[in-house]
């Protein structure tokens, strides 16, 4: 093997899935003719008009539960247009099938289990059972082909981890030098260390170690890719109020079975047709049973608790056969997240495993420098870091050599960007109901603005001087219009107190108002939704023009008292109104500055498109709404000028002001989804309403260049272009109206390039650690735990792909601890409490342990005069230097400003962060 080139190498959870990977793994499947998918597709309509309702689905999971449990756990069924097929790890009985078709046809048109006559089966059972049944060897369908995208079967990726899960499994996983895990195999090919959970301190609460095996792509690579990612599973005290469970099947050999739940809260039970179809078939549903069992038992529990008007209290012993999946994270005593040195272990397994077959994704360092921010330590040279250094021991003291800088911009760049967009001054109104709120922003804004606190006591309606004749603080207690409660009586209130607040005569105004969460004792989670005042007035004040920020004045624990000087979140809020109106101080400009020679990234509009998919909630009809917004950042006719900001949404498509766009966008609804639509249509209007808004913008610029960024998950839908399998490809091939984002414009107006960003954790390789090679071949290559710059993927061929690493600030902050940094929670060290302060320490358990997390860039440009690498470096400094947080944000700016004005939505739906995800930073929030 050729030894690597010299430089600094990403390390990932990402291996070549070659045909020597997956050696000599099989599987069976059985594709389903034209025939016999129109006669599903018949019985899928039949479905939705039994049950009234477009999004009923044949349940097809009854015949792939009966058949797994009868099978060996490895069954799935795929009945889609394209290439429908039915897989399993092991050869189907053609009788079985017949059987378990003919109750599935019957149970999904409500016939009663016992009547439904097994010797007549209908056409839709024969003709699955017939269906010939292919035995695949995977390597097969995994050759490259030089030059080529993988193009292998749908079924290929659905089945290849089966088998490669449980050869992980066969070995134990030395997660220390003295300390082995037993992995298990689940149903949908991952792994479970179901025998080693993780307990709590004070006992009773369980979680897991589960870790996904999925087979991905990335651009301009000939194989796919073996992408492992690693989670925690809180485990829930009750199956009722669960919609998953893994449960222990029996026998040897059976992997862990993971089944969805049927039911609502409070009633969830196993899939009672295919405890029913089971039972008929007199096959082994003891599992299932066991499940349908404590389901009942915790029914009964529930009913006399609430017939005693007590909570209810489940047993917490540890679950033995049945794991019920704890559907939210919040308020659990064991923390998310693996941490860094269990990602490092993992994929030292995986070498051990795969031995040479395993070929991991090679990620060379760019070579290229982040703009220095003003949150960042002052930047020194080496010899005075010796001097400081030498300095501070000899004084005793210990801590970081240079200090963080200011997060705001200065109000000289925050006048500058005011006059940019009209204005001669700058009001804050500062909305407030409690005296330690109002506090707070004043205290915010004297450390912000530098002001002699002493002579700061402003009464309301008078005006605080920030900046000379430019910036100004206005306080108003607005308790009527702004605490919790119902939506009438609002507007009334705001007009009673006369609030100056519309932006005019040269003043712009945004408003920094005090919120908490709804709170009734009697209020069902929906009435409490409508008890927040925060989504209520955003409406109203949007309405007038006026962005604003919220600032949390209350929480669970009462009123929020911060620690002196530490108010981080007043000081994020205020940060974020700069943002909400649009201000773009010169961090931008240093951030976009071009090398010497090079593209001139700073003589270009830089856009971000977000498109999200809102499904319907509970009483809403029609189809799914699509809600799409965007954002550019436009660079000034004077090199040496201010940068502006401009917005657009689908609710009101004109280019205006950021701040303007994203007040009218708040105060109008979401588009409503029709019925009249098909899943390609609605996608193909989505992506023509973004091409009119890309005209709109070539007109507005009126010449200025400008690139588009997008999400892949959300866009790749709409435009077939940004699909990893049509790199190479020409638009011809589309099945979509578009293959670009501004593709079908004129060449003058189209974009320079598309920008295509992902940040989802199970599409994008994770980082572990970096591996430097030195130029010194006598030397040993070095090894470092973590990594913050940007590595370009070595591809086969085209254009490279780019990986930008983060490191979360919760993990490598000040006084962040680095949970995980050099062991896995199997090791957490507990709790102590102790008289004495010096012994106490806080558990490890309940905390969160971070990793590293990446973002995938890959450029597509319209001329071959743009270069990728360029782009893709530019990305990466507008992820790194941010508008509106200290920190780094994980889409780069445009696309981030874009995303912030859905996220800001008064209807946008708002969920607490589910199990398994891995927090990063607020700015991902």
């Amino acid at each position: 093997m050729t030894p690597p080139a010299p430089g600094k190498y990403l390390n990932t959870l990402a291996f070549r899935c070659t045909p020597a990977l997956v050696a000599d793994a099989a599987v069976y499947i059985r594709h389903l003719d034209e025939e016999t998918w129109k006669l599903w597709d018949d019985l899928d309509r039949q479905c939705k008009q039994r049950y009234r309702n477009d999004s009923a689905q044949a349940p097809y999971s009854i015949a792939t539960l009966v058949l797994g449990i009868l099978s060996g756990g490895y069954v799935h069924f795929a009945p889609d247009r394209r290439a429908p097929f039915l897989a399993s790890r092991e050869p189907l009985d053609s009788r079985i099938l017949r059987r378990v078709f003919t109750l599935t046809h019957g149970l999904a048109l409500g016939d009663k289990i016992d009547a439904i006559d097994l010797t007549t089966p209908p056409e839709l059972a024969k003709r699955i059972a017939d269906l010939r049944e292919e035995h695949y060897l995977l390597a097969d369908h995994l050759t490259p082909t030089p030059g080529r995208q993988p193009n292998s079967p749908g079924w290929v990726y659905r089945t290849v981890t089966w088998d490669l899960a449980r050869r992980l499994a066969a070995k134990p996983w030395a997660i220390s030098d003295s300390k082995e895990i037993t992995l298990q195999p689940d149903t949908t090919g991952g792994l479970i260390a179901l025998d080693d959970p993780w307990v709590n301190d004070q006992g009773g609460r369980f979680a897991l170690s589960r870790t996904r095996l999925a087979l991905k792509t990335l651009p301009n690579i000939t194989s796919p890719l073996l992408l492992l990612t690693s989670r925690v599973t809180h485990i829930a005290d009750s199956l009722i109020f669960s919609k998953t469970a893994l449960a222990k099947q029996p026998g040897i050999g059976r992997p862990v079975l993971e089944l969805d739940l049927d039911g609502r809260g409070g009633a969830r039970t196993v899939n009672r047709l295919a405890l029913d179809a089971l039972g008929r078939l007199d096959m082994d549903y003891s599992i299932l049973r066991t499940m349908a069992e404590r389901s009942t038992r915790e029914q009964q529990l529930l009913a006399q608790a609430r017939a005693e008007n007590r909570p209810a209290r489940f047993p917490r012993d540890s679950p033995g056969q049945v794991w019920p999946v704890r559907a939210k994270s919040a308020s659990f005593p064991i923390g998310v997240g693996t941490g860094m040195h269990h990602l490092r272990r993992l994929r030292d397994h995986a070498s051990l495993v795969f031995a040479d077959a395993a070929e991991p994704l090679e990620l060379l360092e760019v070579r290229m420098q982040f703009p220095h921010r003003p949150t960042d330590p002052e930047r020194i040279s080496a010899r005075e870091r010796a001097r400081r250094k030498e300095e501070r021991a000899s004084n005793g003291r210990s801590g970081p050599l240079a200090e963080p800088g200011n997060a705001f911009p200065s109000p000289e760049a925050i006048v500058a960007s005011v006059k940019a967009a009209g204005f001669d001054t700058l009001r804050i109104a500062c909305l407030w109901y409690r005296d330690e709120t109002r506090l707070r922003m004043l205290d915010t804004l004297r450390r912000v603005f530098a002001l002699d606190h002493v002579a700061l006591d402003p009464q309301d309606d008078q005006e605080l001087e920030l900046h000379p004749g430019t910036i100004s603080a206005v306080f108003q207690q607005a308790g009527e219009f702004l605490r919790p409660g119902r939506a009438a009586g609002r507007e009334e209130a705001l007009r009673k107190d006369r609030f100056a607040l519309e932006s005019r005569d040269g003043v712009l105004i945004g408003a920094w108002c005090e919120t908490e969460m709804p709170t009734a004792e009697d209020a069902t989670d929906t009435d409490a939704g409508d008890l927040d005042a925060k989504h209520q007035t955003r409406s109203i004040l949007a309405a007038l023009g006026v962005p604003t920020q919220y600032l949390l004045g209350s929480d669970d624990n009462g009123v929020i008292h911060p620690k002196e000087g530490k108010d981080h979140p007043a000081e994020w809020a205020l940060l974020d109104l700069y943002r909400s109106l649009g201000i773009i101080d010169d961090r931008i400009a240093n951030a976009l500055k071009p090398p010497s020679t090079g593209y001139p990234v700073d003589r270009v509009a830089h856009v971000g498109i977000h498109v999200r998919q809102q499904n319907r909630r509970k009483g809403e009809r029609g189809r799914p709404k699509v809600v799409i917004t965007a954002s550019a950042l436009v660079p000034p006719a004077d090199p040496v000028g201010t940068w502006t900001l401009i917005g657009w949404s689908s609710t009101r498509p004109e280019w205006q002001p950021y701040r303007a766009a994203q007040t009218a966008f708040h105060a109008t609804s979401y588009p409503e989804g029709t019925d009249t639509r098909t899943y390609r249509q609605r996608w193909d209007e989505a992506a023509d309403i973004v091409e009119r808004a890309l005209q709109d913008l070539a007109n507005e610029l009126d010449g200025i260049p400008y690139a588009v960024t997008v999400d892949e998950m959300a866009s790749r839908r709409m435009w077939h272009g940004l699909q990893n399998i049509h790199q190479g490809a020409s638009a011809e091939t589309r099945t979509s109206r578009y293959w670009l984002p501004g593709s079908t414009l004129h060449r003058d107006d189209r974009p320079q390039a598309v920008i295509r960003v992902n940040i989802k954790d199970d599409e994008v390789p994770s980082p572990v650690s970096t591996t430097r090679v030195s130029k010194d071949l006598d030397s040993q290559p070095t090894d470092g735990e973590t990594a913050t710059t940007l590595y370009q993927v070595t591809t086969d061929f085209g254009t490279p792909v780019w990986i930008l690493c983060n490191v979360p600030r919760s993990y490598d902050g000040a006084g962040a601890g680095r949970l995980g940094a050099k062991y896995t929670r199997w090791d957490a060290r507990r709790s102590v409490w102790s008289d004495n302060k010096a012994e106490r320490r806080k558990g490890e358990m309940s905390q969160n342990w971070y990793s590293m997390t990446a973002t995938e860039i890959y450029p597509l440009t319209y001329k071959d005069t743009v270069p990728a690498d360029a782009l893709a470096i530019a990305t990466a400094k507008l992820c790194h230097q941010t508008i509106s947080w200290s920190d780094r944000i994980r889409h780069p700016v445009p696309l981030h400003a874009a995303k912030q004005m859905d996220l800001d939505h008064p209807q946008y739906r708002r969920t607490v962060q589910t199990d398994g995800k891995e927090p990063t930073s607020p700015a991902d929030a």
